[in-house]
């Protein structure tokens, strides 16, 4: 799916810089899935070419689940999601 992904500054407590490489995964947190995301968190792949570091903020790329029993219904356009490092949060992910 087409993403446009909305990094969080260093300020903000984002990433201290963008990721150099063309694949990104890390847990995404899902408006549905309330206040115990984290306990059943699905990981999302970001791949972005050229990757997140060249392109800068906000970056372009195709997003998609890790593990191919996640729930695709929630990678369609118009939705938005969250990605998190551990308990960070560092980006938003707009699917166009």
């Amino acid at each position: 799916m087409r993403a446009r992904i909305i990094w969080v500054s260093p300020v903000d407590g984002g990433r201290s810089s963008l990721p150099t490489g063309e694949r990104y995964v890390t847990v995404a947190r899902f408006p549905e899935d309330g206040e115990r995301w984290h306990e059943e968190a699905w990981s999302v792949v970001v791949e972005a070419s050229p990757p997140p570091a060249e392109q800068g903020n906000p970056t372009f790329g195709d997003a998609r689940f890790l593990v191919d029993d996640a729930p695709l219904e929630r990678l369609r356009p118009g939705r938005s999601f969250e990605l998190y490092e551990g308990t960070r949060r560092v980006a938003t992910v707009d699917l166009v």
